[in-house]
């Protein structure tokens, strides 16, 4: 896929994690009772998974994307490698995990929150093949890394060839986490969601101390977004439009993707990319799956329209 500017090339990106398959479960209501032994729902299987989200997301604001991840001899692998190959993604990095494709079974309440029961293979011992790791950092303008055992290693080398790299550390629950340890040490902007963190700020100012992150952005639901950066704190409530919040799926790494396109695509301020990429999150909780249409005039049109509410 091209970028939508004729006078600047596609920003060129490279993911590092595991694609998956996630089965959601919408709920007719709020909670699930476990003692009873059939519940009716909609079951719904998708492509997800954060590796895959942000490298669909990527191809669709118009970017080339290449993804470094594994998955099954199954199924599963063959049906999300087909999706990511339908929307402009370089799956020829794809390397094979013995334990199956990562799965996931998202039990989605009707207000969009999302519990997730994860299987992530065995990321934790798996690594790439040496040629693999090669390629993926090799003409690239951008490193966006998940949280895979393996990924800490392309980090690691992205930032010692002087690749930009983002690093999104999710659900994280304490600010010295020693498993995201190398991923804070080598990351230039960090994506993170405040949801289970006593101090958001003091976390990310402890981040940016820690490694040469220039700004942590969070995610804050219904609150909205924010940037921490050592000089101070951008603040900016959810983006006001006329869509649905049906599943929460992938809504933080459609905000990590619309913050990064806004900034290094098209130079936008920090500002402004917290509005693009909160955006972007609306857009995506608006269909199960993060299956809602994306692209960058839809983006730009909703952000225009959010703008003006605002104001």
């Amino acid at each position: 896929m091209s970028s939508t500017d004729p006078a600047r090339p596609p920003l060129r990106v490279t993911v590092a994690g595991n694609p998956g398959l996630d089965t959601l479960v919408l709920l007719p209501g709020a909670e699930l009772d476990l003692a009873v032994d059939t519940h009716f729902v909609r079951n719904v299987d998708t492509v997800g998974h954060a590796a895959a989200f942000v490298a669909r997301l990527f191809a669709r604001m118009g970017a080339r994307v290449r993804i470094l991840g594994s998955v099954g001899e199954d199924l599963a692998g063959r049906f999300v490698t087909e999706a990511l190959a339908a929307d402009g993604v370089d799956t020829s990095l794809l390397f094979v995990d013995p334990a199956g494709t990562a799965r996931s079974v998202n039990l989605i309440r009707p207000d969009g929150r999302r519990t997730a029961c994860y299987d992530g293979g065995s990321h934790m011992t798996l690594q790439p093949p040496e040629a693999n790791l090669d390629a993926a950092l090799a003409d690239t303008d951008l490193v966006v890394s998940t949280l895979a055992n393996w990924a800490r290693h392309v980090v690691g080398r992205a930032r010692a060839r002087g690749i930009p790299v983002a690093v999104d550390l999710q659900d994280v629950r304490h600010p010295s986490d020693p498993y995201r340890a190398d991923f804070v040490a080598n990351a230039d902007l960090l994506f993170a969601s405040a949801a289970h963190l006593a101090d958001p700020t003091g976390a990310a100012l402890a981040w940016c101390e820690a490694g040469p992150a220039q700004a942590v952005v969070f995610g804050r639901g219904a609150a909205g977004a924010m940037a921490v950066r050592p000089v101070g704190v951008i603040e900016q409530p959810p983006p006001r439009l006329d869509l649905p919040v049906v599943d929460t799926t992938g809504c933080g790494d459609a905000l990590a993707v619309g913050v990064l396109d806004a900034l290094v695509a098209h130079g936008t301020d920090l500002a402004g990319a917290l509005q693009r990429g909160q955006v972007l999150a609306r857009i995506v909780a608006s269909e199960p799956g993060a299956q809602a249409h994306v692209d960058p005039a839809r983006v730009a049109a909703l952000a225009t329209a959010a703008a003006s509410a605002s104001s």
